[in-house]
């Protein structure tokens, strides 16, 4: 009962606080990231041993089935249209689905950065041509190089401060480079992370993707424009 009640207040804030300015409102931040975090449940920041676990055990698997395709789809048709053989960033890359269908059409370089060892293992073991993949926390990690695109597909839900780390991957684009965001639209937090990137940065397109029971929000940024 008490779980609950938190998780319609977490709904509720996310809904109306998460863009409002009051006093205080950064230690209630920091207490509702505390508790999420233990909570664990949802698009929320995990250690990277919860990471592991659900890697191992198989949790991510239904990744890969029908049911995920059309986001994914419209992801890489994006990409490709706008950045031919680009060099790309797959931030929060797991065991590499977004790269599996992204290789069918081929890319000039492709780096993957994701918090569990696991699931880069996994990629790393393929020895796939032109890819790199790194195991770090995407919300700390600093590209040592450029790309044409920054891909974040269903990652930046997962960090604690999603607006600065969205700015920290923008300052690894190339002149005239995308960023492409695409989250579920199940959860109040995913919605209003992105809405808040929608604001702030420029919007090339944007489009709703409903498959099944399951919707998406796939949106391009062009920060240069």
């Amino acid at each position: 009962m008490f779980r609950r009640a938190l998780r319609r207040l977490r709904d509720a804030y996310y809904r109306s606080g998460y863009h409002a300015s009051y006093p205080f409102k950064q230690t209630f931040e920091a207490r509702l990231r505390s508790w999420e975090s233990a909570d664990g449940r949802g698009d929320v920041p995990k250690d990277r041993d919860s990471w592991d676990e659900q890697y191992a055990s198989g949790g991510w698997s239904f990744l890969e089935g029908i049911g995920e395709l059309s986001h994914y789809s419209v992801i890489v048709g994006y990409a490709t249209h706008l950045k031919p053989d680009a060099s790309v960033i797959d931030v929060g890359c797991g065991h590499g689905v977004l790269h599996d269908r992204w290789a069918r059409v081929g890319y000039r370089r492709y780096v993957g950065v994701d918090i569990s060892e696991v699931a880069v293992n996994h990629l790393r073991a393929q020895d796939l041509p032109g890819a790199l993949f790194v195991a770090a926390n995407a919300e700390e990690y600093t590209p040592d190089d450029r790309f044409d695109v920054v891909v974040f597909n269903e990652s930046i839900t997962y960090f604690a401060h999603p607006a600065a780390g969205f700015a920290r991957y923008v300052d690894a684009l190339e002149p005239g480079g995308i960023v492409i965001v695409s989250c579920h639209q199940q959860s109040a937090r995913a919605r209003a992370i992105l809405r808040d990137l929608e604001q702030a940065w420029p919007v090339l397109d944007h489009t709703e993707i409903r498959q099944g029971t399951n919707s998406w929000r796939c949106v391009v940024f062009e920060p240069a424009r």
